[in-house]
């Protein structure tokens, strides 16, 4: 069930002689997750830089987990009213910019952080959860970058908090 209109996404590239093209132009619809809220990856790169020689639309292939260890998943997440989310741990650099809506970031030491439209936060490598307590569903699109797994007293902090196969999304099945 959709929440909001599927977003839009417009990549840009080149034509054989160089000159600026559109090489998609189409709403990606989000898809349900058994994590209470409905995603859409509107593109992912496997590789820091990323490579522009080629055209290969990277939402063809489905990504296997909410962040990958050698470049960058742009994803849309749509919450819908009244709903919260588990807690849980990337090993990525995060940056969630709400777009519409209203949005509650939890960290495990009980912090709440209110969100209004317009607002980013920054996720680095930390435990937290999300709550939309409003009537309305909320977007945020998160950019998530690749980053070693943070270390506290020579022990490193890795994913926690989910299922890769619950959270996969887009591409074939």
């Amino acid at each position: 069930m959709s929440l909001l209109p599927a977003p839009r996404r417009i990549v840009t590239g080149h034509n054989g002689r160089g000159r600026a093209i559109v090489v998609a132009d189409s709403p990606v619809p989000c898809e349900p997750t058994p994590l209470k809220c409905n995603f859409a990856v509107l593109y992912e790169t496997h590789q820091f830089p990323a490579s522009l020689d080629e055209w290969e639309d990277p939402i063809t292939t489905r990504t296997k987990s909410l962040a990958n260890d050698k470049g960058v998943v742009l994803r849309v997440v749509d919450f819908p009213a009244n709903t919260k989310t588990i807690y849980h741990r990337t090993e990525s650099l995060d940056f969630g910019i709400l777009h519409e809506g209203e949005i509650t970031c939890h960290l495990d030491d009980g912090v709440r952080i209110d969100m209004k439209a317009g607002d980013v936060c920054v996720q680095r490598g930390t435990i937290h959860g999300w709550t939309n307590y409003s009537d309305k569903p909320a977007r945020v699109y998160f950019i998530l970058t690749a980053a070693t797994p943070v270390k506290i007293d020579g022990k490193e902090l890795r994913d926690e908090g989910f299922v890769r196969e619950e959270v996969e999304s887009g591409g074939a099945q």
